[in-house]
């Protein structure tokens, strides 16, 4: 880069920080012209792999996207490459984030080398995820700001700090006001720092994907929706204006509850975009207040709304914007897959999870801890229902996660089925008592043999064993055994 761009690349940064800090403090007594109510989503590879059918439908629902580009140096986004292209294609606006593994300040530059390198060129914007501390060497503010170093010396694109308040006032409280804006997350309450950028939620239905998705708020009187899109846009915005202060002039979808339909969110798409049709039999749902009408056609008394409800059995359908129906013999009727969100009900002693998931402190999940689970992971934990009756979550060790079905599945057998043989895929233990104390284990059985099994039982935690046909008992985690 030459001297003269990077003297025109400061010049104009501090010109866009010293309106920012304008805006933040005159906010009160400013007009502010509010944009279109879109979403700004978050993507990764948790998504999956993006089609054109969803990205032409999604472009009617956003601002703008910002999509992962790499979990540091060593691991690229399996589907960046596919899903900017698309981006690309049908005319949405991007940014690229990098969820940064970097151990020291030289690493981080590496780090920024390798994401600028692997970037698809036409994002508006490049942001830092900076909310897992892995520094080992030196200081983490050295670190985010040798990251920032090198990104500024290899493009004048704009560069966004992101993560969630505590840490990055904890973290990178220095480092973090070089970059052009601040991108914080905070599930709890609007965020008590400086920002630009607001993710408020990881729960907003988009129904172009048919995916919930983190969702963010852009606070228009620091830097409008023009800034982030370099003057593109992806949909008719309401110019009207208001006064309002900072903490409320956002751009963005309002936030879904479990208690808002699937299909009400779908209104917006031009093409139809299904919501979750992965129901099993046995599985619990609760019923929306915006359901209406059963899949033959007749209302849903009121009184039969906002309640749950176990799924007698599952059927293939294409019905509005379901896939599936569900049996609901309470009410002896079926009901569509978009009119009711899945959640664990009772206790199943553990899941394995099919999408990461943020771990809270409190089962409301407002107060994000930091932490999480990845998909693949197997979680003991113990299924309560949220303060307000309209939900379940799942108590780890760790804290609390989503129940909701979509987003794991019972990581035990919790019935034989027709099958009457087991086929062990893991060495284990069968015992002579079900607590499956060390001193009651009788005979140890290699991977690969076949045990008859008489039937499966529930202890009070919702762990489940198999009663062998030699009355001895052995696991029944689906990681250790299959059905034959």
């Amino acid at each position: 880069m030459s001297s003269k761009q990077s003297w025109t690349k400061r010049l104009a940064r501090t010109i866009v920080a010293a309106s920012a800090l304008a805006g933040i403090a005159v906010a009160g007594s400013q007009t502010v012209a509010h944009a279109s109510t879109l979403a700004i989503p978050d993507v990764s590879e948790w998504q999956g792999k993006l089609t054109a059918s969803q990205v032409a439908n999604l472009k009617s629902q956003v601002s703008f996207v910002i999509n992962r580009r790499q979990y540091g140096s060593s691991y690229t986004d399996l589907y960046a490459t596919n899903n900017t292209a698309l981006y690309v294609k049908y005319g949405i606006p991007f940014g690229e984030y990098d969820y940064a593994r970097f151990t020291s300040a030289a690493s981080a530059k590496t780090e920024a080398k390798d994401f600028y390198d692997r970037s698809n060129k036409n994002a508006k914007f490049y942001v830092l995820d900076f909310e897992e501390n892995d520094v080992t060497s030196g200081t983490t503010n050295a670190a985010v700001k040798a990251w920032y170093d090198e990104m500024s010396a290899l493009t004048n694109k704009k560069l966004v700090f992101y993560s969630y308040q505590s840490f990055a006032t904890s973290y990178a409280n220095t480092a973090r006001q070089s970059f052009d804006a601040q991108w914080i997350a905070n599930y709890s309450s609007t965020p008590t720092i400086s920002y630009a950028l607001w993710q408020y939620t990881d729960n907003n239905y988009l129904s172009a994907l048919g995916e919930y998705t983190d969702n963010s708020k852009a606070v228009t009187t620091v830097h409008p929706i023009t800034w982030w899109t370099d003057g593109v846009t992806t949909a008719l915005a309401d110019t009207s204006t208001s006064t309002s202060t900072a903490s409320s002039s956002f751009t963005s979808s309002t936030d879904t509850t479990s208690s808002t339909t699937a299909s009400t969110a779908t209104s917006t798409a031009s093409a139809t975009s299904y919501a979750y049709s992965g129901y099993k039999a046995g599985q619990h749902i609760y019923l929306h207040k915006g359901a209406t009408t059963y899949t033959d056609g007749s209302a849903i008394a009121a009184a039969d709304r906002q309640k749950f409800y176990s799924i007698s059995k599952v059927k293939s359908v294409t019905s509005d914007k379901s896939k599936q129906a569900l049996y609901i013999s309470s009410l002896g009727k079926w009901v569509l897959s978009q009119d009711a969100t899945g959640y664990w009900v009772g206790q199943h002693g553990s899941f394995n999870l099919k999408h990461k998931l943020y771990i809270y402190s409190d089962v409301n999940l407002k107060n994000k801890k930091g932490s999480y689970y990845v998909a693949g992971d197997t979680v003991a934990g113990k299924v309560v229902k949220a303060s307000s009756g309209q939900s379940y979550r799942i108590k780890t060790k760790l804290g609390y996660i989503s129940g909701n079905t979509q987003y794991s599945d019972h990581a035990y057998y919790e019935s034989l089925g027709s099958s009457t043989s087991i086929k062990t895929t893991k060495k284990l233990y069968e015992y002579s008592k079900s607590s499956f104390a060390k001193s009651s284990r009788s005979t140890a059985v290699s991977k690969g043999t076949t045990l008859k099994v008489t039937g499966i039982k529930k202890r009070s935690s919702g762990s489940r064993y198999f009663v062998l046909s030699n009355g001895k008992y052995v696991t029944a985690l689906a990681s250790y055994v299959t059905e034959k």
